[in-house]
């Protein structure tokens, strides 16, 4: 009784430290019970093209086409959450990741990539309305705990499924283990969006909309995007001149990562899944402690050293030729991402208002996939016509000017 008694205050603080009001849980929770399947398969995408035929260079376009799509697809998505409101837009085209998935585990040829590349990348367009619906949701006093919380639950998977994936690809083979892992990711995602549709609720009213043409409502999708970012204050425009250039060097390393490990420097898909586990545990922990840290040292501040750690891992990515080196690679990474998914959103609520966060949000997430189709394809033909280092080691120079543009940030909303 007495033990009873003692553990209720503590677990009273857990809860209180774990709460999101409600949308805000919905979406953190339906993300987190699909990613029990995406995990498995999204850190072999590319080791899945290479197996069902794809050469090194069309990997490279493949992805830069696919980046082309998500482009139009956050423009158009952030203008609906805007003007359609929130909700209807995410359950939509949740479904339509979900149908991508499925196509993946379907097809048997390289030429059938672009299918599901297509459908998938379409299926961004409800990313601006997930992230509106968040900030609208966290009171503005409590978003670097919110945010942490959210992204340290949505990480939990990945602390252990990549190593299924990495088992059924051992058992089952690269081609066949990851359609297994495609197939989960489609179930997981399924359950999850089934429970979303129910559930979730609207944060956003919206006015009475005339129909307009397609492209009618392409061109007022790019023309209010870019009028909102125009408008915005100083910091958002330097905050997105940051994750620009960092999109160049993510553009430059995401689609090699695990064909470099695996093809070039011969470890098996179960180790490289050992690496993914170890950095989705290290940014669970982080994220759970490092909400203190971020609001002692400021969500600029937590950027900013987020932003150091890009280019120091690319170094020792590309200097790693053991496993020991390889793990403190994905750690240094993990601390990176676990400082900056809360601080990065704490500065975006902060600074965008509510009638325009979807448009810029989707901004956010345009201008770097934009530059990153470029250094996609640079990416292929570095990697398969110099070396398969030197993309990694080029990505350094964009990941370091970014880490410049945000010692320059200055100021307050209220500037």
């Amino acid at each position: 009784m007495t033990n009873s008694n003692a553990e209720t205050p503590s677990l009273g603080k857990l809860r209180a430290f774990l709460f999101l009001p409600r949308n805000a849980w919905i979406l953190t929770s339906t993300s987190a019970l699909w990613s029990i399947g995406s995990a498995m398969a999204n850190p072999y995408q590319t080791l899945y093209f290479a197996a069902l035929g794809a050469s090194d260079f069309d990997i490279g376009l493949l992805v830069a086409f696919g980046t082309g799509v998500t482009v139009l697809a956050l423009l158009l998505g952030g203008y609906v959450a805007d003007t359609w409101g929130r909700r209807r837009v995410i359950v939509i085209f949740s479904w339509v990741s979900v149908a991508s998935a499925l196509i993946y585990a379907a097809i048997d040829s390289p030429y059938l990539i672009v299918v599901p590349i297509t459908i998938g990348s379409l299926a961004s367009m409800y990313t601006p309305a997930f992230n509106a619906v968040m900030f609208d949701s966290i009171e503005p006093g409590d978003r670097i705990r919110g945010f942490s919380v959210f992204s340290a639950i949505n990480t939990i998977p990945s602390i252990f499924t990549p190593t299924a994936g990495g088992l059924l690809m051992a058992h089952y083979g690269i081609l066949h283990g990851v359609k297994v892992c495609y197939l989960a990711s489609a179930l997981f995602g399924a359950a999850g969006i089934s429970t979303r549709q129910k559930l979730l609720g609207e944060t956003f009213q919206v006015k009475a909309q005339q129909k307009k043409s397609f492209f009618s409502f392409v061109k007022e999708s790019f023309v209010s995007g870019i009028d909102a970012t125009r408008k915005s204050h100083k910091i958002v425009k330097q905050l997105l001149l940051y994750i620009t250039l960092a999109g160049v060097g993510t553009g430059l390393t995401a689609p090699y990562a695990s064909i470099y490990v695996v093809d070039h420097l011969k470890f098996n898909p179960i180790a490289y899944s050992f690496i993914v586990d170890l950095a989705g545990l290290t940014t669970v922990s982080l994220l759970l402690g490092v909400v203190f840290l971020i609001k002692r040292l400021g969500a600029k501040n937590g950027v900013l050293i987020a932003s150091i750690a890009a280019p120091v891992s690319n170094v020792m990515f590309s200097q790693a030729k053991t496993m020991d080196e390889l793990l403190e690679w994905g750690v240094t990474g993990a601390v990176g991402t676990a400082i900056q998914s809360p601080s990065l959103s704490t500065m975006q609520a902060e600074m965008i208002e509510q009638e325009n966060r979807g448009k810029i949000l989707a901004m956010f997430s345009i201008l770097p996939a934009l530059v990153s189709l470029p250094s996609q394809v640079v990416a292929g033909f570095l990697y398969s016509s110099v070396a398969p280092v030197v993309p990694f080691i080029a990505a350094v120079v964009p990941f370091t000017i970014a880490a410049i543009v945000l010692f320059r940030i200055k100021g307050s909303k209220e500037d």
